[in-house]
């Protein structure tokens, strides 16, 4: 899908590149604060297009960041949102707002949300 390649041009290099599709590499220690934050997307589902063919649809990509400190948590949702909200390359729509959270087996600040891409 081409929209998810300019989705994750968009996106590399948040959280110092740490941006990984499906899921965060285990290579990420959470022990070492040097490997986060990082950020995980994930196509969950999409809207179909109205067209005869059911496999045309729109993705929707959800993103979750995991950071170090509360803090760092939120610099980094705000960064993304806003490089994303106001790239010219992609239309991306915000479909659920930020849920903050604690990933108890990581030990990291957690923060999930979605995008529909057009």
């Amino acid at each position: 899908m081409e929209e998810i390649a300019i989705f994750y041009s968009l996106i590399k290099d948040l959280c110092g590149g740490r941006v990984y599709p499906d899921l965060i590499p285990v290579q990420n220690n959470a022990a070492d604060p040097a490997m986060w934050p990082a950020m995980r997307y994930s196509v969950i589902s999409g809207q179909v297009e109205a067209t005869n063919c059911y496999q045309a649809f729109n993705p929707r990509v959800q993103v979750d960041i995991y950071a170090n400190t509360p803090q760092e948590r939120a610099h980094c949702v705000q960064e993304a949102m806003d490089l994303i909200q106001d790239s010219e390359e992609i239309d991306c729509q915000l479909k659920t707002a930020p849920f903050f959270s604690y990933d108890i087996d990581r030990k990291k600040y957690q923060a999930t949300f979605d995008y529909l891409i057009n």
